[in-house]
């Protein structure tokens, strides 16, 4: 074999080097991709939930008005949580029977079990209760006429 023969069989191992590399760092550079999309997806689904969480006093019986962030919350959830049909199902069955007495809290706490699972936000172990019943302040004591009084103890 002479020197060209040796230097075309180098050439071609160099060039078969080289696609191999570039089609690898392809590869890597996708997953990358893959992975930081599916982490920016997890964190749309988690705020969208979150603003619903946060929100969920607007929807409580006496309280539901027309307008307000759990109603944004509810339909952006259509768009994030378009792939999980557990998640459409709720937000179909709670969108149809938003106005019927007594669907409300069942419609919620279903929907937010389902979101949070979406979500990979882990709610198994929290109550119906905790999960429908939002933190709300009570009213507090008008302390503008001195101390208020401890309330009493049942004395055993």
């Amino acid at each position: 074999m002479d020197v060209s023969t040796w230097l075309s069989v180098g050439s071609l191992l160099v060039a078969a080097v080289s696609a191999f590399g570039a089609i690898r760092a392809v590869r890597n550079t996708r997953k990358l991709q893959e992975n930081q999309w599916s982490r920016d997806e997890l964190e749309l689904r988690r705020n969208v939930l979150r603003r619903l969480l946060a929100y969920r006093y607007r929807l409580t019986a006496g309280r539901v008005g027309t307008e307000g962030e759990p109603f944004v919350a509810l339909n952006e959830a259509w768009v994030v949580f378009s792939r999980f049909p557990e998640v459409t199902g709720a937000l179909t069955k709670m969108h149809d029977e938003l106005g019927v007495e007594g669907r409300l809290r069942p419609n919620i706490i279903a929907l937010v079990r389902v979101m949070a699972a979406a979500a990979e936000i882990p709610v198994q172990n929290l109550d119906d209760d905790f999960i429908e019943r939002p933190f709300t302040p009570r009213e507090t004591p008008d302390y503008s006429q001195g101390p208020v009084p401890e309330p009493k103890r049942n004395e055993l």
